[in-house]
């Protein structure tokens, strides 16, 4: 730059584009680096050292950088950017210009991990939005972008190792998992024929200090949580995925009380956070998050729940409340593919459903899901498995992710109504209508009530109800059939003798109603019935004493 070109640069504005700084005795190479990195972020710019940052932009000199050569060297290695550097022998005294160019089209520039713009005359992280405007301005997808350097040298043993372990517990064919290193990473997708390996490639099995390198926000965070505020353990981590996934297993595991069903054939161990559902949300998060902004992989455990969330909201119309069912819509497709391949995740989108049918499976409630713009969190109660429930799975071993989510529900509410059932299947109405019949019909374990149309509704048949009685939220009420509370007194009396008010109250049946009831039981010799009036009491025949 020449002292004319200086002369009319002052009679400037200061904008995104042009920094005024006095800095006349100094200005720290940090600062610098972080200038220089703002102002390509605005697609280039002007930092000017020696002159005053108010109006009149008058020269006051400055003894900054004497040595411009390794300043500009300097910038190279660290930013990755040419900057051109002047000094200008004005009157005034000595000013020193960087004229910093663009960044790349698509790729934001970084220093310290900060994704550094202007703000005033301050310096600030880009936003989330910023990002992704940035990111989508080329089509090119994260993870299909080569890395640098010799494939052996990025790869991690480990990374290697836990890869393969993890595709055989998918169940990936034996041929796939046995072949060599380079082999294996071609035939998912993530290698070149040449054998140069893609980002996906070093986010599955890459060395960590490369990751940390070329994906900075690749990281993940194990938070024992004491309360909404405090842990009393942490961990965080940059490690390939199939590494990340084992130790984030291994720190829930240590954590995660097991409950064992006796009286069946076998004693089945089942831990509070079911594996199989454990491995496919931690999976998901890593498959789905966006890496190109900060952030990272958090698995949060509290004393009553899991809670797992990374960056980067839904994609694709997928929500909250169409996630059940949606097909998937991946954000890094590259990575995605190649987790498919491996049988860790697919187009149909089984992984969240799988997850649904886990945690039902065992009487638990469902995972919640939680978005925004910015962010996708999951959370999971911590509950222990019921016989009750596992046994009617066990006897209806066909049952889907549909039907257990309407049984779950019936197990909190008396009635459930097409309406209902389509909200907590995320079913059209014409599909949970056909889900509630095929619960009537095919497995009879839900029977109809109340009149045709808006008026009908659904409840648990007997055969149900007898399995689930223990685990019920609620008491009958008087629309129950007759068999229904028979078998709820009957129930009742297995713990001994109950009075009449007894009996309506846990029937809801009116003083002829319960009358009735007891009478007939009494005809069938189960139940005989002791003193007389208020004081009289019914209680289950000697022969009869484990009826049901």
């Amino acid at each position: 730059m020449t002292a004319g070109e200086l002369n009319a640069l002052l009679l400037a504005e200061e904008d995104e584009h042009l920094e005024f700084k006095e800095a006349k005795h100094n200005f720290g190479i940090e600062k610098l680096r972080e200038y220089c990195c703002a102002l390509a972020n605005e697609r280039g710019g002007k930092l000017v050292l020696g002159v005053a940052n108010r109006k009149p932009h008058c020269v006051v000199g400055t003894e900054a950088f004497r040595d411009l050569g390794h300043k500009k060297a300097d910038l190279v290695q660290v930013l990755r950017l040419r900057v051109e550097a002047s000094e200008i022998a004005h009157p005034d005294g000595r000013v020193v210009v960087f004229e910093v160019p663009s960044r790349p089209v698509g790729v934001p520039l970084r220093y310290k991990n900060v994704y550094w713009m202007r703000a005033d005359e301050q310096l600030t992280g880009m936003t989330e939005d910023m990002l992704r405007r940035i990111f989508n301005e080329t089509a090119v997808e994260m993870t299909a972008v080569p890395v640098e350097g010799s494939t052996p040298e990025l790869v991690s043993a480990t990374g290697m190792e836990e890869l393969r372990k993890l595709m055989e517990e998918a169940g990936a064919a034996a041929d796939l998992i046995r072949q060599p290193d380079l082999d294996l990473l071609r035939s998912l997708g993530v290698a070149t024929e040449d054998g140069e390996l893609f980002t996906a490639g070093l986010l599955l099995v890459g060395k960590p200090e490369v990751i940390r390198e070329v994906v900075p926000h690749a990281r993940w965070q194990f938070r024992r949580m004491k309360s909404d505020t405090e842990y009393d353990q942490a961990e965080d981590g940059v490690a390939p995925i199939p590494v990340a996934v084992h130790r984030l297993r291994e720190l829930v595991s240590a954590n995660n009380p097991i409950v064992t069903i006796p009286g069946w054939l076998v004693h089945p161990e089942f831990p509070r956070y079911p594996s199989l559902a454990l491995r496919e949300l931690i999976v998901n998060a890593f498959a789905h998050r966006d890496y190109r902004i900060p952030g990272a992989v958090v698995l949060k455990l509290y004393p009553d729940r899991l809670e797992l969330s990374n960056p980067g909201g839904f994609i694709g119309g997928v929500t909250p409340d169409n996630i059940l069912h949606h097909p998937s819509v991946p954000r890094n497709q590259m990575l995605f593919q190649a987790l498919t391949r491996m049988r860790l995740a697919n187009a149909a989108n089984l992984g969240v459903p799988r997850v649904f049918r886990d945690l039902l499976s065992e009487g638990k409630e469902p995972p919640v899901y939680w978005a925004s713009a910015q962010a996708v969190r999951v959370t999971v109660k911590g509950q222990e498995a019921r016989r009750e429930f596992l046994q009617l799975v066990k006897e209806n071993d066909e049952l889907d992710t549909d039907h257990l989510l309407v049984l779950h529900y019936l197990t909190r509410h008396r009635e459930i109504v097409v309406r209902t059932a389509s909200e907590i299947c995320q079913r059209p109405i014409e599909v949970a209508r056909e889900i509630l019949g095929k619960l009537v019909t095919r497995w009879k374990l839900l029977e109809q009530g109340g009149g045709a149309g808006r008026g009908r509704y659904y409840r648990l048949s007997l055969t149900a109800y007898t399995l689930l009685v223990d685990i019920l939220s609620y008491h009958l009420d008087g629309r129950v059939t007759a068999e229904s509370a028979r078998t709820k007194v009957l129930q009742a009396l297995r713990a001994g003798p109950i009075t009449n008010a007894d009996i309506r109250g846990l029937t809801g049946l009116n003083r002829h109603q319960a009358w009735w009831l007891m009478k007939n039981l009494e005809k069938q010799g189960l139940v005989a019935p002791s003193g007389h009036g208020r004081g009289s009491i019914w209680r289950l025949t000697a022969e009869n004493s484990n009826a049901n």
